[in-house]
């Protein structure tokens, strides 16, 4: 095999996906993949397991160091890169090593987003993105009586649990008055409230975080926080900002590729230089970034046949599109599928099945009696056939009457 080298900087999940849509039978000498981190690839959506000690590192690594072998990957742990020669295809890292490439992939994912509020950069405020910020948190139980975890999407409500199984006293703080706002409506949220709330959690929605209150020795004493025009000093010795992440673009800006809010890819995951291509919380797509994992795994999909495929065979190529995902989620103990347009209004009909206090709630959205929204708390067995009914656009005015009640109704009906 003559050398054909593909490099991917970032050893995250995109990263892995990448490579395990790849396979064995890819046409590259060698992949070499760059991580900036000191360990091998793991699973980061189990940090929160992670951090409530219900599993292990080890656990949560998916590939020993035979399958990278099969597959002909190396990877180099700390090796953060410098520069990209895009003339040259070389890759200098911060450690001196050089790598040359024939195809390049970034997937340098992204980071949390903390706001620059007074006292942000103390060492008492986090994020909550990768091992370091388990590793922040796990060192600091022994003497931690309160944190603070600022946003309720799903990170936020994951860490405030993690940290609160682990004994510690948490807040919940959030500046939208619905936690997981971009999953749930008001009253899914309630349910998840009072899940929370039964754990132990504070919960303050409609809150927004003004500064961090340090002792004259440095350290973190306070959070001040607004509600309602009052503002509201509450002690507290951890801060964790889980309010959204910021795509990792630097190092393919200074190379001189189109970035905008992420690094911009078309349909084929090409980025503006040939034969380089990006993928994963790092990458934009007409104008969108992303944060869940469904759409990735779609365009680690499409970017693998690519790289597999010989110039003169493209009949096996896809691109990528937007395509509207059934987002599972357990949060708290409670099972929630997102679908679609979840909480539209306009033209709309709802139906909908509350048990409030078995913690059950069934949400169908209906426009020109199609379902375009799905939200399903608590009981999601039903969840996949309401997806499958809105991806094939089917009219249910024949079960309108019994949808809600599930596939097992309507077809007895």
């Amino acid at each position: 095999m003559t050398d054909n080298v593909l490099v991917i900087i970032g050893n995250g999940m995109a990263s892995n996906r990448l490579l395990e849509e790849l396979g064995t039978d890819h046409p590259y000498s060698q992949i070499h993949v760059l991580s900036d981190e000191p360990i091998a690839h793991y699973n980061r959506i189990m940090l929160s397991p992670l951090l409530a000690d219900e599993t292990t590192l080890e656990a949560i690594t998916p590939h020993d160091a035979t399958w990278y072998e099969e597959h002909r990957i190396a990877i180099h742990l700390d090796h953060a890169v410098s520069t990209i020669d895009k003339s040259a295809k070389k890759i200098t890292c911060m450690n001196g090593n050089e790598f040359l490439y024939n195809a390049l992939v970034f997937a340098t994912g992204s980071r949390s987003a903390i706001p620059p509020l007074e006292g942000t950069g103390n060492r008492s405020v986090i994020g909550f993105r990768s091992m370091t910020d388990v590793d922040a948190m796990t060192e600091r139980l022994a003497d931690l009586e309160h944190a603070t975890v600022i946003g309720a999407g799903l990170l936020g409500v994951e860490a405030a649990v993690g940290l609160r199984s682990r004994g510690v006293r948490v807040t919940l703080l959030h500046r939208n008055p619905v936690l997981m706002n971009r999953q749930l409506d008001e009253t899914a949220s309630q349910l998840l409230e009072h899940e929370l709330i039964a754990r132990g959690i504070d919960v303050i929605t409609g809150a927004t975080p003004q500064r961090l209150i340090l002792t004259p020795a440095g350290d973190l004493a306070a959070l001040e926080l607004s509600k309602n025009g009052e503002l509201i000093t509450t002690p507290t010795q951890l801060v964790v900002f889980a309010t959204g992440i910021i795509p990792n673009i630097e190092l393919a800006a200074s190379a001189g590729i189109l970035t905008g809010r992420g690094i911009c890819v078309n349909s084929k995951m090409e980025t503006s230089e040939p034969n380089v291509y990006s993928l994963g919380e790092c990458c934009e797509f007409d104008g969108t970034t992303y944060g869940l994992v469904a759409p990735i795994w779609d365009q680690a999909k499409v970017l693998a046949r690519r790289l597999k495929t010989e110039d003169t065979d493209k009949s096996t190529l896809i691109d990528y599109i937007e395509r509207t995902h059934l987002t599972k989620l357990k949060v708290s103990g409670l099972d929630v599928h997102s679908i679609g347009e979840f909480d539209a209004t306009d033209d709309c009909e709802i139906l909908d099945l509350k048990d409030l206090v078995d913690g059950i709630y069934k949400k169908l959205v209906i426009r020109n009696n199609r379902i375009i929204g799905v939200l399903c708390v608590g009981d999601v067995a039903d969840s996949h056939w309401y997806f499958e009914l809105m991806s094939e656009n089917r009219d249910i005015s024949a079960i309108r009457g019994q949808l809600i009640l599930g596939q097992a109704y309507c077809a007895a009906a």
